[in-house]
């Protein structure tokens, strides 16, 4: 075997081995795209909820680092929390989860822990002593010594008993609370979710089977990453301000996406089977676990300077600013085929990029103001939509124009709840009226306050200059460091040696910014976008009533190219969403024109079913009334052809199309 063929071995034993990987699910995981590939199988069976569903996935991957993510979802009562959190964590492996109801001290350490001897090792090597039985033995003298032999071990086998105590270890683990945990339980639990410290250990008083008392010691081992699908308890508010916190949507268009989701199922029971690209996500998911395991390694940021971008003006911030770090560094861990490693001395580190920042900061900018506060999303909608348009307000007049508006009816108790909430975040004052001693409620955030989310307005041009600024003067420092080993996951399973691997060419990992040419501009959420009301955000409404159909293996039976048709059931005033009967009254030409590079759109057309592209646009169409509009390489061939069999003359920029 030559020197080469033995490179490309141990690649693949390497692969298997120690990530349980094969060929196809490597390429896979390396796959710049991965992220879309994870969402799309997401979208199969979640509707909407994009800050939820990703909220969940990147907190379970999180519990495969050293700090992992605790996670608050707060909402109404069947708003989608347990439904998207268990969807959602179908893709990791079954040992790392922990889905938990009211949770009690005993049930914490009957059904997690572990007893140990006092040197760490199971405590069911230890045996208790046979007691001798008369009839054993010749004489009585021998069954005297037996007897006394048998006392001396029981004693022994006594002291050793009592010298054990109960592991509990959560390290690797999520754990998914159901219901709040019973009080006596949080408090075990709250120094290790809170990441004071990594070992704690209590005294525990158990009844045993015929109800005698017994003092355990119970020891609980390293920090799990958490979902909490419930706050109802007073004890738990200073551990949500320790976390992301979330809420599902409850609009219109979600509940009618997921009643259809509903219906499919319901008539095609058959095809609920797990897909393909879940297994692949599974096998990714385990891969990174096994590895980041066995090389006990880290995510480094190498970025100076990103805290700037984040606010800094109440004590939350910095538990907040940490909050985000966590996230960052689970991006990267998601890449960890695709990402540099560097190793000094013993420890290794993955290198995020950045890609990974630019996607982190586009979920974060979501759930910005939920985190900032704690609340959920409704209440802060509220405020917004409502409170803060007026200077002060009685309770009466809120409850009134709540309902005016909304589409489920509020009484004043439940409105005043809302308030107290709103207060309690420094949202809003209430005063006595000096007259009638009534509530005044008086806003207190306004839209150019400084607590309004500085991600929102962040430009992507400016995010970049300063992590390229900070990238700098992280690599000059990494250049004074004598034992430093650059390496990268091999990028093909070929025979071929690798490539040295220099700073220069990390360097240029870390800063490319190719993602935003691989990746949909919708991966990124609302981050990155011209502000409302700029020339270029001027696009055409796009219908949300016919949102994706797609379930498992089920499209729609009409073709492709009809799917781009204009469609009947549109409100919106778009030509591509009206009955041919009106596109043959308009003007008979349309312009098409190739983008440049720097001007980034995201695809008008509509895929079948009616889900909207995820492909960045190449192309613009103007007509001559000069509405635009803007598309994909693929939906630009089907709407030309729609054009042009409506009529339309097109006068192409490039022919080649």
């Amino acid at each position: 075997m030559s020197a080469d063929d033995t490179v490309a071995v141990t690649r693949k034993e390497w692969l298997l081995e120690v990530c349980g990987l094969s060929e196809e699910t490597y390429r896979f995981a390396a796959d710049p795209q991965l992220l879309l590939h994870i969402l799309a199988d997401l979208d199969q069976r979640i509707k909407h909820d994009r800050a939820v569903k990703l909220s969940v996935f990147f907190t379970g991957l999180s519990a495969f680092l050293h700090e992992p993510i605790n996670l608050f979802q707060k909402g109404e009562s069947g708003i989608g929390k347990s439904y998207n959190t268990v969807q959602t964590l179908k893709y990791f492996p079954a040992e790392s989860l922990m889905l938990l109801g009211g949770l009690s001290p005993k049930a914490l350490i009957h059904d997690c822990g572990v007893l140990l001897t006092e040197d760490g090792k199971p405590a069911d090597a230890l045996e208790p002593p046979e007691k001798p039985r008369k009839t054993d033995y010749a004489s009585s003298e021998e069954y005297e010594e037996a007897k006394r032999l048998y006392k001396r071990q029981l004693k022994e086998y006594v002291d050793e008993m009592k010298k054990t105590y109960t592991l509990i270890r959560l390290a690797g683990k999520t754990l998914v609370f159901l219901e709040a945990p019973e009080y006596e339980a949080f408090r075990m639990l709250y120094p290790i979710l809170s990441h004071d410290t990594e070992r704690i250990e209590y005294r525990f008083v158990d009844k045993l089977a015929k109800g005698q008392l017994k003092t355990m010691r119970v020891v609980i081992e390293g920090w799990p990453a958490t979902v909490f699908l419930t706050v109802d308890r007073k004890y738990m508010e200073e551990l949500a301000t320790r976390s992301f916190t979330v809420t599902p949507e409850n609009s219109a268009a979600k509940i009618e996406a997921a009643n259809q989701l509903t219906n499919l199922k319901a008539s095609y029971p058959w095809l609920d089977v797990e897909s393909d690209e879940a297994r692949k996500i599974r096998a990714v998911l385990n891969a990174v676990r096994m590895w980041f395991a066995v090389a006990k390694a880290d995510v480094v940021v190498p970025f100076e300077g990103l805290q700037e971008f984040f606010p800094c003006s109440i004590v939350r911030d910095m538990r907040d600013f940490q909050h985000f770090i966590q996230f960052l560094k689970t991006v990267t861990a998601l890449h960890l085929f695709q990402r540099p490693v560097i190793t000094i001395g013993d420890r290794r580190f993955v290198v995020a990029t950045l890609g990974d920042v630019a996607f982190a900061v586009s979920v974060y900018t979501e759930v910005f103001e939920t985190t900032r506060t704690g609340t959920e999303r409704a209440v802060l909608d509220f405020y917004h939509n409502i409170v803060k348009h007026r200077d002060n307000w009685y309770l009466r007049d809120l409850t009134e124009e709540y309902n005016l508006q909304a589409s489920k009816k509020l009484s004043s108790e439940s409105i005043r709840v809302r308030l107290e909430r709103l207060a309690q975040v420094g949202y809003v004052d209430v005063e006595k009226d000096a007259d009638n001693k009534r509530n005044v409620y008086k806003p207190l955030v306004k839209e150019d306050d400084a607590s309004k989310n500085p991600l929102k307005t962040l430009s992507w041009q400016e995010l970049s200059l300063k992590l390229r600024e900070g990238f700098k003067k992280w690599k000059s420092h990494l250049q004074k460091i004598q034992n430093l080993h650059l390496e990268k996951f091999f990028s093909a399973l070929t025979a071929e040696a690798p490539q040295s691997y220099t700073l220069d060419t990390l360097e240029a990992d870390v800063l490319d910014e190719k993602f935003f040419s691989i990746l949909p501009l919708k991966l990124f959420g609302d981050a990155f976008k011209p502000e409302t009301g700029s020339e270029s955000e001027k696009k055409p409404e796009q219908n949300q009533k016919g949102s994706s159909c797609q379930f498992l293996s089920i499209t729609p039976s009409e073709p492709q190219a009809e799917a781009n048709k204009p469609s009947e059931s549109s409100s919106s005033q778009s030509t591509l969403q009206e009955p041919e009967e009106k596109l043959a009254t308009r003007e008979k030409t349309v312009m098409l024109h190739r983008l440049p590079p720097s001007e980034r759109r995201q695809c008008d057309g509509v895929d079948a079913g009616g889900a909207n592209c995820m492909f960045e646009a190449q192309y613009r169409l103007t007509e001559e009334n000069g509405a635009q509009y803007y598309f994909c390489s693929e939906h630009v061939k089907k709407v030309a052809k729609s054009y042009t069999e409506n009529g339309y003359k097109i006068n192409l920029e490039e022919k080649n199309i």
